[in-house]
């Protein structure tokens, strides 16, 4: 657990800007370089065995496999299937057998758990899918770059985003966020399970929302995102399942209804924040919603501030990315903050105190490594 005193002393311990560089050699550079592209590309191929579910059908079989017995089971055409599995082998993702008069193709089984997985693990495959829904907006990136060029992008540029996002979280947080994150929390499982009122900041289709309504269906759910998509994908689950006590609406998060005030037990934003136009404007009317005493819950990635301060990260340079080809131009679309996704835990634990939030602190979350879940309190008595 760390506090904004701990985040200083972290932070001054900053890596030399020289670190890694006194061995290196042009032909060392550039070798780092070609096999950088070469990721990219090979990251194309990995999203499309996930899509076409190659990997399922490799993941499957019990022996090697001609490319075209594989092709068969998938459905798919042998030759595009053959050209594929020659990247995959060369990438030395794939095995081949070379033994028999056809080459024959498997993967070992603990390759497969990582190929073809389940659960909180399915977060990694899916990131390579995230690649090509960037890659299509490149071109109006390049514009936004330039001086004369948009600010912005408006949330229609990502069609994909949505259900990218459905199809990733669900598996992600039935495996973690009922077990792991909550208990995090003191006395929070027990308010849940006796009866309160939460608002999810940023809901989306609703996953976290449907989760705590099925496990504690004493309590009452709100959930709000700028989105009409999320929320009607939300709203068309709530009237298949007939749940009833989890409401969802299209709901700004820094104009929220007057007749709110110190209404809600709970809030959670889940990686919501930094995307919003006004994030300051943002947390303080979640602080008027929250009751005395309530409890605030705002995951966000767990970098720091300062870029020299996250070499070394293994995600950083993937998360920065992502946050400069779509959180970003998102967020300055609307005129907003463009905190970005690596805003980090020095303007967190600041703009956290400085819209009146106490008690702030910074808690892993098990089984997640690339989160931070920052916990603060609204000053006043405790929940009833």
């Amino acid at each position: 657990m760390s506090t904004m005193g701990d985040v200083d002393q972290q932070a001054a311990a900053s890596t030399s800007p020289t670190d890694g560089q006194n061995d290196e050699t042009k032909e060392i550079f550039a070798k780092k370089i070609s096999e950088t592209i070469t990721s990219g590309f090979v990251t194309l191929s990995l999203a499309i065995g996930r899509r076409t579910g190659l990997f399922d059908v490799l993941a499957r079989q019990q022996e090697p496999r001609t490319s075209h017995e594989i092709a068969a089971a998938a459905g798919l055409k042998e030759r595009y299937v053959r050209e594929w599995l020659g990247s995959m082998v060369t990438s030395r993702i794939i095995e081949v057998d070379t033994t028999s008069d056809s080459p024959r193709y498997f993967i070992p089984p603990h390759r497969a758990a990582v190929l073809a997985p389940s659960g909180a693990e399915i977060l990694r495959m899916a990131f390579s899918e995230r690649v090509v829904h960037l890659a299509k907006v490149t071109d109006d990136m390049v514009e936004c770059f330039k001086e004369d060029g948009p600010q912005g992008l408006p949330s229609s540029a990502y069609p994909d985003f949505q259900g990218w996002c459905q199809d990733v979280k669900g598996p992600m947080l039935d495996s973690t966020f009922i077990d792991n994150f909550l208990p995090t929390i003191p006395g929070l499982v027990e308010k849940l399970e006796s009866g309160i009122t939460v608002c999810d900041v940023g809901c989306a289709s609703g996953y976290v929302l449907f989760l705590l309504a099925q496990r504690f269906p004493n309590s009452t759910y709100y959930g709000i995102d700028v989105s009409v998509e999320a929320v009607n994908m939300a709203k068309k689950e709530i009237a298949t399942r007939g749940i009833t006590n989890v409401i969802c609406d299209v709901i700004d998060a820094a104009k929220l209804p007057e007749d709110w005030s110190e209404k809600f037990d709970y809030i959670i934003a889940m990686s919501t924040i930094h995307d919003v136009a006004a994030p300051e404007q943002c947390l303080r009317e979640i602080r008027r919603v929250l009751k005395p005493g309530g409890q605030f819950s705002m995951r966000e990635i767990d970098v720091h501030t300062q870029h020299h301060d996250n070499i070394g990260n293994s995600a950083a340079s993937m998360i920065y990315v992502i946050s400069m080809m779509s959180c970003v131009p998102m967020s300055l679309h609307e005129n907003g903050a463009g905190l970005g996704a690596m805003w980090g835990q020095e303007q967190v634990f600041a703009m956290l105190e400085r819209t009146g939030f106490s008690d702030v602190k910074k808690l892993g979350i098990p089984g997640n490594q690339i989160h931070a879940h920052y916990m603060c309190s609204k000053s006043g008595s405790s929940m009833e």
